[in-house]
């Protein structure tokens, strides 16, 4: 898995999707963007971005169930079935729309969606199934070997994160956080050591698919040690 992620790291350019889940309430928005090299030296070029409305009862459900804390197994269940449903929906009207073959997609981010102080889907390697591709999400920040430190990249983060790079690539309106979502994504390509684990983050999955956890550091001096950005990738079988 991770001479995967070597290789895709040094092909140029890389098709990736982004996808972001909480800019507009109720709508999820996708991006295929061709992206070279990381850092102050990516190269961006978007082909296509398409939004994605969610019925009006599952916003509801979601808007009641954010305010609570109490999930049930059904409800947690429900919820996940839901969301990699509307997920994959978005993501396969996007490539027709855009005129994309899956095949082609080198790796999809997902910034996943935070309900009642939970993070949903809570198994990622579901839609990397689902969709037959390498999905990278679950990106915090912390200071190496401080595991317990990290902190998740929710909506404000992710803005402030990548603030200066969608201003380089004059991005706005509603491309721009599926954009930062996909850059997020290439960027945790480039990681200087990287941890194999089975299973997931959350513990929550029926079944345990194998993960790696990419580490990138970013340069930002944060005590004595440096600020790092960690992305999950999940692999198809």
């Amino acid at each position: 898995m991770n001479r995967s992620l070597d290789k895709l790291a040094k092909k140029e350019p890389r098709l990736i999707v982004g996808i972001e889940t909480g800019n507009t309430p109720g709508r999820l928005g996708a991006v295929v963007v061709g992206v070279s090299g990381s850092g102050d030296n990516t190269v961006l070029d978007i082909h296509g971005f398409k939004n994605y409305t969610l019925p009006a009862e599952l916003v509801s459900t979601l808007h009641t169930l954010a305010g609570r804390d109490d999930f049930d197994p059904e409800e947690i269940a429900g919820i996940n079935f839901l969301i990699y449903h509307h997920l994959t929906a978005l993501y396969e009207d996007t490539l027709e729309e855009v005129g994309v073959p899956a095949e082609e997609v080198d790796l999809i981010g997902l910034k996943c969606i935070e309900i009642g102080g939970r993070i949903f889907p809570d198994d990622p390697s579901v839609f990397s199934e689902m969709t037959g591709c390498i999905v990278a999400s679950r990106f915090s920040i912390g200071i190496e070997n401080h595991a317990g430190d990290q902190l998740h990249v929710n909506e404000s983060l992710l803005r402030r994160m990548m603030g200066s790079m969608m201003e380089r690539f004059e991005l706005d309106g509603e491309v721009r956080e599926a954009a930062a979502v996909a850059l997020l994504a290439n960027e945790a390509l480039f990681h200087e050591n990287s941890e194999e684990c089975i299973g997931t983050q959350s513990g929550t999955s029926s079944a345990a698919r194998p993960t790696v956890r990419a580490v990138k550091r970013t340069g930002a001096a944060v005590g004595e040690e440096g600020a790092c950005l960690y992305g999950e990738f999940f692999f198809p079988a």
